[in-house]
């Protein structure tokens, strides 16, 4: 018959051999039952002091308890993926070493000689995040939002937007993400998807990077949401309007890595996205091309701007 314990209560149980039983017998052979004895004995109290632990058994949570006997009720927590922006400007003629990119800052023209420029403010979306492995397969996150619509619609989507900006200094959880395997690019999307341009705005809980109530520059009254804003000048005169071009077309990029990446389970993942703002104005001649001609160039090139230069897992 097993013995049952209290929590916490030490019991020996029932001693198998008596003192006196063990001194009737040969010395020899009673000494080695004493030792048995002495070991039986020690051994129920460790069983009877043992308290059982608490823990998350889920391998795939990233406080995964390998020690733990019982599972906890909801105390699992799981991986995140998230997207840690390098704002920066790979400026020519400086041995191809980034700096920091800030805005107010004249840079010199990609494509000149002597124009120069500078950044008042840029702000826009990502949306659609994902890990791509050597299979072809996408990763994204587990999360969803439910959006609503004027027409009285509503829609669930993959929780997975982010918003960037030089001035926002936060690294960008998208979601909660479990996977694991070799993964050799990421992609995303470069704006929103064009149905969510005119949601019901109403329908999206503060704190959320669609949440614009508190941010003017990425929604407008009349418009609805401004996928990508860039706001520049190329004259050092204040006289001189500064030029904002917006996209709302959403623009679809894949990215490379160095080299394949190998995740395992229970891991937070850090994407280090470099922005290189200088790539959005190759080809551009500020002191000839008009504004539409910029924009188209502009354009073009938004996906040149973007690459992955560490993934981390935590």
């Amino acid at each position: 018959m097993m013995a049952t314990f209290r929590k916490g209560f030490c019991k020996s149980g029932n001693q198998p051999f008596s003192r006196a039983a063990i001194s009737r017998r040969h010395p020899a052979e009673a000494a080695n039952l004493a030792d048995f004895a002495i070991l039986l004995f020690a051994f129920s109290l460790l069983l009877g002091c043992y308290e059982p632990k608490e823990g998350c058994l889920d391998i795939n949570a990233t406080n995964y308890a390998v020690d733990a006997d019982d599972a906890c009720p909801d105390c699992c927590t799981y991986p995140t993926l998230t997207i840690s922006p390098l704002h920066q400007v790979l400026v020519k003629n400086t041995l191809d070493s980034f700096i920091n990119f800030k805005y107010n800052t004249f840079y010199p023209a990609p494509s000149s000689d002597v124009d120069t420029f500078e950044v008042l403010r840029s702000r826009f979306f990502i949306s659609n995040f994902k890990l791509v492995n050597t299979d072809g397969e996408e990763v994204g996150v587990a999360d969803t939002i439910g959006i609503g619509f004027i027409n009285g619609s509503r829609v669930v989507y993959e929780d997975n937007f982010a918003k960037l900006d030089r001035d926002i200094f936060s690294a960008n959880v998208i979601g909660t993400t479990v996977t694991e395997g070799t993964f050799d690019k990421v992609k995303f999307t470069l704006g929103l998807p064009e149905a969510l341009l005119q949601l019901d705005t109403a329908s999206i809980p503060a704190g959320h990077p669609l949440y614009y109530r508190t941010d003017t520059l990425i929604y407008e009254e009349g418009i609805g949401y401004i996928p990508f804003l860039l706001s520049f000048k190329t004259d050092t005169s204040s006289l001189v309007e500064p030029t904002a071009v917006q996209f709302f077309q959403p623009t679809d990029i894949l990215l490379p890595l160095e080299k394949p990446l190998l995740i395992k389970r229970g891991f937070n993942i850090k994407v280090r996205l470099r922005i290189n703002y200088i790539a959005w104005f190759e080809g551009v001649d500020f002191s000839s091309d008009p504004v539409e001609t910029i924009r188209q160039k502009m354009a073009a090139n938004l996906p040149n701007a973007f690459s992955v230069t560490e993934i981390t897992l935590e």
